[in-house]
């Protein structure tokens, strides 16, 4: 692996660690998907700071949840 390619991995796992709370224990995982992300970047015409590949990767935000519909008592009136 070069020093410029292992530097980038290094400093993206890095960001993605501290994107994500600065988890103990998931130095692996962070590190798996820098390596992913920069294989990405290698296959595609990507820009050189790879803003494109990075969107693609970023962890996706958890749906806001509804309320539900039996919340509301039938018996109230408004008004």
């Amino acid at each position: 692996m070069s020093d410029r390619r292992h530097e980038w991995i290094s400093k993206r796992a890095y960001a993605i660690w501290e994107e994500q709370g600065r988890p103990d224990g998931r130095d692996d995982d962070h590190w798996r998907q820098a390596v992913a992300e920069r294989a990405a970047l290698e296959r595609t015409q990507a820009s050189v700071d790879g803003r494109e590949v990075l969107v693609k990767f970023r962890p996706k935000q958890p749906k806001p949840e509804l309320p539900r519909q039996d919340w509301i008592n039938p018996s109230t009136k408004v008004g």
